[in-house]
Parts: structure tokens; sequence; C-alpha cells
């Protein structure tokens, strides 16, 4: 029997909001019930709904998240005073190491930004942005909040994982990425090369926790960026730096 509370539609328009995640602008009835799996007149009833309450805008046949979105996450944002203490730091972080630096938690199976800083000289730019979300096996930043989990709560989301072959060099072996995040978790970093897209690298280190969640500081670079001389060392010995004054603020 199915679930015919409140709750249960509630969840169903939370789904609709999340067809958008993937930065997808505009999206049809039919788009919307293709993604999340209700038939034409659930989605419609739901996108309506949405719109009235102002969550989706309406332009011809297709919807778009609404400006109201960005007020969510803001307020998440603020609660975490991550323009008060936490955007600074990481502004710093980027001029000293003249790239591109983020702090990203741990959302179930993914790594969501809630903080970027980037200069305008940085040699390499995904174009990611606050919100923007990451696989966790195949990069530094997912493998390092794996690796401040529990244990026990680390083999229950390796269970629920598997690796996508992403390039060539990604590790697609789940016994192999289970050795480079115990070993994070024992040094307190981890680096990720060529394996989420091809000449990019990735350095994170471990930040401790925001809301019960777990947090990562991390930088991207071209790979052959990390194969000059000291360059590891001296982004190793900021990022971990900055992670302490972070952990300060949260």
């Amino acid at each position: 029997m199915h679930d015919t509370t409140g709750a249960s539609t509630f969840a169903k328009g939370l789904h609709v909001l999340e067809c958008f995640q993937d930065g997808s602008a505009d999206l049809t009835m039919a788009d919307i019930s293709r993604l999340t799996g209700y038939d034409r007149a659930t989605a419609r009833r739901l996108c309506l709904t949405l719109e009235a309450e102002g969550y989706l805008i309406r332009t011809n046949r297709s919807f778009r998240l609404a400006p109201k979105i960005v007020a969510l996450a803001g307020g998440y944002l603020a609660s975490h005073h991550i323009g008060k203490f936490i955007q600074p730091v990481l502004n710093q972080l980027a001029e000293t190491l003249a790239g591109d630096v983020a702090l990203a938690v741990r959302d179930d199976t993914r790594a969501v930004y809630i903080a970027r800083s980037a200069v305008s000289t940085a040699r390499l730019s995904f174009g990611f942005s606050v919100g923007s979300t990451l696989p966790l096996l195949p990069t530094a930043m997912g493998r390092m909040l794996l690796a401040q989990c529990d244990p026990d709560r680390r083999d229950t989301l390796l269970a629920r994982l598997a690796p996508q072959k992403l390039t060539p060099e990604t590790d697609m072996d789940m016994t192999s990425i289970r050795a480079r995040i115990d070993q994070a978790s024992q040094d307190g970093f981890s680096f990720a090369k060529n394996e989420f897209e091809t000449g990019t690298a990735g350095l994170a280190v471990g930040c401790g926790w925001i809301n019960g969640c777990e947090a990562a500081l991390g930088m991207t670079e071209a790979a052959a960026h990390f194969d000059k001389a000291d360059v590891f060392d001296t982004a190793l010995e900021a990022l971990t730096k900055a992670a302490i004054g972070l952990k300060r603020q949260m």
C-alpha cells in the first residue's frame, strides 16, 4: 500500500525540485515526469503547487527554479557563518595558493560545495560554485570526507557506492579505493590525480564537522602543477593551517 500522507506528498515535491540540481535551466512537465518516475498528472499537480508557492517559475511549457530557492540556501550559509567567518579564510587561502579552493560537506553519497574562492589568475577552474556537487570515490575532496567518517559509517557508505569510469586513470578497484581512504584517515589529507578529469588533480584535508556533517577543505589544480619541487608540501601546509583556523570558527 502506498503512503498517502501529507509527508509523502511533500517528499514528492522535493523530488521535483531535485530534478534541477544538475544545472538544468528549463524542464517541461514531461521531463519532470520522466526524471521522477511520477505520472503526468502527478507531475503537473506538483509543478503547479510549487509554482503557486514561489519555488518554480513557468515560461511557456517549461519550468525553472525561482530565486526563492536561493533564499533557502542562504539561510543555511548564514546559520553557519559562511560569509562572515569562513569566506575570508578561503579568500586568503586562494591568494596564497594562487588557485581555486573550496570547502565541502558530505551530503549522503556526494560532496557539496558550501564555500569557494578563486583568484582571477587561477591556472585551472571547473566553473564550480556554491551548491556544486562532486562524487566521493574519484575525488580528493570526496575521499577525505569519507576518511572522516567513523569506520562503521564509512563501510555502510562504501557498500552503497560503485566507482564510475570517468577517465582512463579512474581507480575502479574498491579494495584499492578503500585503502586510499584509510590512508587519508591516517595522514589527514587525500590526493587524487587524473581520476575525476584528465589533466587535473585535487588535494584535500579534513576540516571537522559542520552541522553534524563531515567537512573538507581542498584545492584543484592542473595535475602537472604538483610535479614541481616543493609545490605539494607548500600547498598541503597552507591547506592544513587554513583548516585549523576554520575548525576554530566552526
